[in-house]
């Protein structure tokens, strides 16, 4: 693995840590909090949440770039098995999406969503570490050699001996 490799690995988990880290803490934190406090002004929970929104927007965008970059280098050395393992991933990080621009999107056609908001954000939120344990799985099958079509020589594994 190269450094760009590296690279868009550690942007590619940051962003999802930002975008499941802010959901969990809206689901965790916020919204508990906010049910509690009577007389919280509807315009400040307005701004805290389209700022959460662009923030896991901007999120999304690296997560996007950087795993389809990660497709591109990684699926054509593993098995069938890490395809099946991917591709409900990739089920799941489409709903998740969908979920969390209906929440952060001002758009009238996604109204019955917003007016649902913690109930959406803790599925959000489950679907976010569902996410987390896929990937943490396929990671854990690349590294084993479980997924890959073939093991790393030693000479690949190892640096050359000065």
């Amino acid at each position: 693995m190269n450094w760009v490799d590296t690279a868009v690995k550690w942007v590619h988990l940051i962003s999802i840590v930002t975008g499941v880290g802010l959901t969990l803490f809206q689901y965790l934190v916020l919204f508990p909090v906010l049910k509690r406090v009577q007389g919280v002004p509807e315009e400040l929970v307005k701004a805290l949440q389209r700022r959460a929104g662009m923030i896991i927007g901007i999120s999304w965008i690296f997560i996007w770039v950087t795993g389809i970059y990660n497709i591109v280098v990684i699926v054509p050395d593993v098995k069938p098995n890490y395809h099946m393992m991917l591709g409900a991933k990739l089920l799941l990080v489409l709903v998740l999406f969908f979920i969390s621009t209906a929440l952060s999107h001002p758009s009238l056609a996604f109204e019955g969503i917003q007016r649902n908001r913690a109930k959406w954000v803790a599925l959000a939120a489950w679907l976010g570490i569902a996410v987390l344990v896929v990937s943490a799985t396929m990671n854990m099958m690349r590294l084993k050699g479980v997924a890959l079509k073939e093991l790393p020589t030693q000479t690949q594994v190892l640096p050359p001996a000065p």
